[in-house]
């Protein structure tokens, strides 16, 4: 049996969620909406918050309200790119794991991992695009995030 929440003393803010209850961020910046949905979908079951991001602008936006502990990154974002990306990541602070997701050549995503540690970000070996989603599954466990036992997919 739970215990009740207390409640806030006169005029003091209500108490923070316990530490096990926070789910860590992740960001999926791509401008294709079917991957972002997809692949939130899959992060959500799998214990993450998650953030649809399109644009550089949108990257903006969103890190002025939260930090990621996880990006998902596609190379390629319209009249943008991950190049675009990379420098505003680093200059949030960000010191998270970037993972990338092309379909394009191995030189290419090479050339963005090394950009990105320029950077000085954790740049993570590329997924190639079409993935499945049990190759976020098992990315995601192999970096030590999981799911709340009550949300672990089946």
């Amino acid at each position: 049996m739970s215990e009740p929440t207390p409640l806030p003393a006169a005029g003091g803010a209500a108490p923070a969620p316990a530490p096990s209850s926070v789910r860590p961020g992740c960001f999926v910046i791509d401008d294709d909406a079917g991957i972002c949905k997809a692949m939130c979908f899959t992060l959500k079951k799998l214990g993450f918050e998650t953030s649809e991001i399109a644009t550089p602008e949108g990257l903006r936006a969103t890190l002025a309200e939260k930090t990621p502990e996880l990006v998902f990154l596609d190379l390629g974002l319209g009249s943008a790119g991950a190049t675009d990306i990379l420098p505003i990541l680093a200059e949030h602070g960000y010191r998270g794991p970037v993972q990338l997701m092309s379909g394009r050549s191995q030189s290419v995503l090479d050339e963005v991992v090394v950009a990105g540690e320029r950077h000085g970000l954790k740049m993570l070996p590329a997924l190639v695009k079409p993935f499945r989603m049990g190759v976020v599954k098992e990315l995601v466990a192999s970096l030590g995030f999981s799911a709340p036992a009550s949300e672990k997919p089946n």
